[in-house]
């Protein structure tokens, strides 16, 4: 028998406090994408039927520069979010669950960086 309360027992066994972050910023990243992706449609139909020197004028416009830019790290951190949420659903060992984290945050963050040095590339003329 224990004299300790029922508050007393559950003290500590509570929210880490980052699942509301998580999931507000899952929900702004998809809200962001909506816009993104219907000009992103928009400007994949004008890069397939044109030209090659089309489509580079295009991405080195700074509005559609800036909004690969924009569309690039949503998908990147919406997908990393996203992949954490099943990492910790499914991995069922906290060890295994960090280090699933760590590589899948790192395999986002390199993807990302590549395709955001290779808009910067076209954008730029190099």
């Amino acid at each position: 028998m224990s004299l300790r309360t029922p508050l007393a027992k559950v003290r500590g066994h509570g929210s880490a406090g980052q699942g509301a972050h998580h999931w507000w910023m899952q929900r702004i990243t998809a809200i962001m994408l909506i816009p993104l992706f219907v000009w992103f449609v928009g400007a994949l139909v004008i890069a397939v039927t044109g030209s090659h020197a089309e489509a580079t004028a295009l991405i080195r416009s700074p509005i559609a520069a800036g909004a690969l830019l924009m569309l690039i790290a949503a998908i990147f951190y919406h997908a990393a979010l996203g992949l954490q949420i099943v990492i910790e659903d499914y991995v069922s060992t906290e060890g295994t669950q960090v280090i699933a984290i760590v590589i899948a945050r790192f395999i986002m963050g390199l993807l990302a960086a590549i395709s955001i040095v290779s808009v910067f590339k076209v954008a730029v003329g190099g």
